[in-house]
């Protein structure tokens, strides 16, 4: 017996990435991969395994306060690359890091005064 093919399997297949061409969509996938690099980046630095259970959470609670961060710098104009924006988390995962214990040394982070205000408030 023959079955009859699915007319959703059939268009996932051919389904092109539409969503690629919305320059804002762009924009967000090149912050979200320089996020992702100087995050890979910062654990190597400090020997933590990108599968280390703590992780989690501390990625978590770093995203929450990320987003709270770059709205914050955003009203201020502060970031304004892919990079800065990857510092900006980098930063909130350094301070959340160090609150569960991870030792993060000050020579591995990014020094950039404006972002390191933003940091503060966001976490005084």
């Amino acid at each position: 017996m023959r079955y009859a093919p699915c007319p959703m399997r059939r268009q996932e297949v051919h389904m092109e990435d539409q969503f690629g061409r919305d320059p804002q969509v762009r924009y967000l996938r090149q912050v979200f991969a320089k996020m992702e690099q100087k995050q890979g980046e910062l654990l190597g630095r400090i020997g933590v395994s990108l599968t280390d259970y703590r992780l989690r959470r501390a990625r978590e609670a770093a995203l929450k306060s990320f987003e709270k961060a770059w709205m914050l710098a955003g009203r201020k104009g502060i970031v304004e690359t892919e990079d800065e924006i990857g510092d900006l988390y980098v930063l909130c995962l350094a301070k959340v890091l160090e609150g569960n214990r991870i030792s993060v040394p000050d020579k591995f982070l990014p020094k950039n005064p404006k972002i390191n205000d933003v940091i503060k408030e966001v976490f005084g």
